[in-house]
């Protein structure tokens, strides 16, 4: 048997449930023939929430979100530690750090390693408050830093200096941390580092899909687009495509959303018209402050599908007369961005940028940095890159199926009552016919 009918019969099964759930004497179709997932063989995620849409229905998706933002972040974080540990094993991690690296330190240029602009924003003002996280982490004393200007910074077991002039970070260990092998200090940065805030996780998804940060960081146009273009290349890689190579029609449609981001207006097509959407900055705070307050996922998925409403008030009437299919438009979208911002963080923040500039430094002969502009470093890290991006998505696989799991527990536990109860009647029914 075939994968395509393997998947199909997956959903053949749960048909029979639901139908034998309702009482119905025949079984429903489920739309089972139309669900692309079917043939897709390189993405198992899109598979994954047909099956979970076809289990619980359209408000999966939404308890699906809220489990993402509420639940998924803490048990990634410690199995992302152990990803990021073994990609930074070199044939050199026994050595003792360098002597470069302790006197003169790393000087890597400040575009380098923030690679979305994130560094200058004040973590205080409006904008910071939403992009940076709540506890300290590299990015908060990467800021700290540029705002010393020549002052170093200690964050973890590393020393931060910005050099305003040239406008570059120059990094050294701490002088605790001197005496370690270059596998050690690795090892000890990534295990007490912040590696995924949930709250800037947040923003970054919420972000992507409505553009209220990104508009009121007055980014030109330009700006957007060269990020857009670093995203796609991103999601290419999460489906398998390293040939980084971008369609005009790719293109075209980024330019479209960088003017789009521009302005604060999205638009998207939801499958019942093109719908205009703008979340203001005020409730973008609000929505980030409920997400990332709160443990519960329906808290957090209904504070999400508020902000679909929210966005479409200059559209109203289109969107009463059809919310289930924005709603579900908004919800697979978010999804997306989910899997996508995960990326971003894991393999783009200034944070793992600055620790391949290190590794790329101890790896060459000069003692100097190979990193540049991102687009080139996804090519020249691609296997660093794609092997955290496949432990990733193993962790989102696993998370969506435990879930579809626990729904399928809990919708079969009716049913294995319903037989029991059943099996009892008939016995009944055969014990009464042979007393009569």
């Amino acid at each position: 048997m075939g994968l395509v009918d393997s998947k199909k019969n997956v959903f053949t099964t749960i048909g029979a449930y639901n139908s034998f759930l309702e009482n119905s004497k025949n079984q429903k179709d489920y739309g089972i023939n139309s669900f692309s997932s079917i043939n897709n063989k390189k993405e198992i995620v899109p598979y994954l929430i047909d099956v979970l849409k076809v289990v619980v229905g359209t408000d999966a998706l939404k308890q699906l979100i809220g489990n993402f933002f509420t639940k998924f972040i803490d048990g990634a974080i410690s199995e992302m530690r152990i990803s990021l540990k073994k990609q930074m094993i070199q044939h050199n991690s026994n050595e003792h750090l360098p002597n470069y690296f302790k006197t003169t330190g790393i000087n890597v240029p400040v575009k380098n390693i923030d690679v979305f602009g994130k560094l200058k924003i004040n973590p205080n003002s409006n904008i910071g408050n939403l992009v940076y996280g709540n506890t300290d982490s590299f990015d908060k004393k990467a800021y700290e830093a540029i705002s010393l200007d020549g002052t170093p910074v200690e964050y973890n077991n590393l020393k931060i200096t910005y050099n305003s002039i040239t406008d570059e970070f120059n990094f050294k260990p701490t002088t605790a941390s001197s005496n370690k092998t270059i596998g050690e200090w690795f090892g000890d940065y990534i295990d007490n580092a912040v590696i995924i805030d949930s709250k800037e996780f947040s923003t970054n998804v919420m972000n992507a899909v409505y553009g209220t940060v990104t508009s009121n960081q007055k980014k030109t146009v330009e700006q957007i687009y060269n990020e857009l273009q670093i995203y796609k290349l991103i999601d290419q890689l999460l489906q398998d495509n390293d040939s980084f190579e971008i369609s005009q029609n790719d293109y075209d449609e980024m330019l479209k959303q960088a003017e789009a981001f521009s302005n604060g207006v999205v638009k998207y097509d939801m499958g019942c018209g093109i719908i205009t959407a703008e979340l203001s900055l005020n409730d973008m705070t609000n929505v980030i402050q409920q997400i990332s307050g709160t443990t519960d996922p329906f808290v957090a998925g209904n504070a999400i599908e508020n902000t679909i409403q929210q966005s479409c008030n200059d559209v109203k009437d289109v969107y009463e007369k059809n919310k289930e299919t924005i709603k579900d438009g908004f919800f697979l979208r978010i999804i997306k961005m989910i899997q996508l911002m995960l990326a971003q963080l894991i393999v783009l923040s200034p944070q793992t940028r600055m620790l391949q500039a290190i590794m790329s430094a101890f790896d060459s002969e000069d003692g100097i940095p190979k990193i540049s502009t991102p687009k080139e470093d996804l090519k020249k890290f691609k296997i660093f890159i794609k092997c955290l991006l496949k432990d990733l998505a193993k962790m989102i696989n696993k998370f969506i199926f435990e879930l579809i799991l626990s729904f399928l527990i809990a919708m079969l536990e009716p049913i294995t009552k319903k037989i029991i109860e059943e099996k009892i009647n008939q016995y009944v029914g055969i014990l009464k016919s042979l007393t009569i």
